[in-house]
């Protein structure tokens, strides 16, 4: 396993991985792209998720609305798929007197309007804006690999995080996928792998995942990708502030039973944040 970003060496490897025939390179986007430590995903697994429940789904308070998200989110890894489900189970709160769907809704939770309202209501500001050396990074793999973004949020919300972080060049629209365009599947259902596979035509020994969930990195690996494991930065590092380690840990608690294990057999290597996915590309001689 090749490690990256640390002050762990660099395990013993050859120079140049074995890589057959690698074209392609998918990437998630939550703590991924982005770095964990940023506060992002503990404001929206949080208290945007738990607003748009009371505000849209009638949850009697936000309290309530994170007990029920947290439950199906530890099995599903997705806030739309989860709440879809959690509707199908019959959890969602009754309508209050006098409200009404809509005519043309059929099913309380709707994933294309928590698409609208992430888009709309979360602080995109946590993110801290472009990088420049990811920007770098993107534009060496552009050259070489075909890029796609593969995330368990919905599309609206996906486009405007990568606009606010400057990578929104690098992702065709046809070469990214949301939950919207997978569901009733999600990571880190097989289904979901297999459907963005077939839609960009190509099999699993030609593509690399960069994830920072060790579910996705699991499934990913038994369908033959190779997998870059992000483990946010100086994640593995003692010296970082202690308001970095709560923001990192405030992020995981949101993710239970999902937290980054760079030892994991499915792990091929792992960086600390997306700029460092080029070394590793160099390593195995793609770029």
């Amino acid at each position: 396993m090749t490690l990256i970003g640390s002050n762990t060496s660099v395990d013993s490897i050859s120079a140049k991985l074995e890589c057959p025939k690698i074209s392609t390179i998918i990437f998630d986007i939550d703590d991924t792209l982005y770095d964990v430590g940023t506060g992002f995903t503990a404001h929206r697994n949080t208290d945007s998720a738990t607003s748009f429940m009371v505000d849209k789904l009638h949850f009697p308070s936000k309290e309530e609305a994170q007990i029920l998200r947290d439950e199906y989110f530890t099995k599903y890894h997705s806030t739309a798929k989860g709440l879809t489900v959690a509707e199908a189970d019959g959890k969602l709160p009754p309508l209050p007197d006098g409200v009404t769907l809509p005519a043309d809704r059929t099913s309380r939770f709707d994933p294309e309007e928590l698409d609208e309202y992430w888009a709309q209501h979360l602080d995109f500001s946590l993110l801290g804006g472009p990088d420049p050396k990811c920007i770098e990074t993107f534009e060496m793999m552009s050259r070489k690999l075909k890029i796609v973004g593969f995330s368990n949020g919905p599309r609206k919300y996906v486009t405007r995080v990568l606009k606010e972080i400057g990578l929104e060049y690098f992702f065709q629209s046809k070469q990214l996928f949301a939950v919207n365009d997978v569901l009733p599947h999600c990571k880190p259902d097989h289904g979901a792998f297999q459907l963005v596979l077939e839609k960009i035509g190509v099999v699993p020994r030609e593509c690399i995942m960069v994830e920072d969930s060790m579910k996705n990195i699991r499934v990913a690996k038994s369908l033959g990708m190779k997998t870059i494991l992000v483990v946010g930065k100086d994640r593995k590092r003692e010296n970082r502030s202690a308001e970095y380690q709560k923001s990192a840990d405030d992020a995981e608690a949101t993710k239970a039973g999902d937290i980054p294990d760079e030892t994991d057999p499915a792990v091929d290597a792992v960086v600390e944040v997306a700029s460092e996915v080029s070394l590793v590309l160099n390593r195995w001689g793609l770029l």
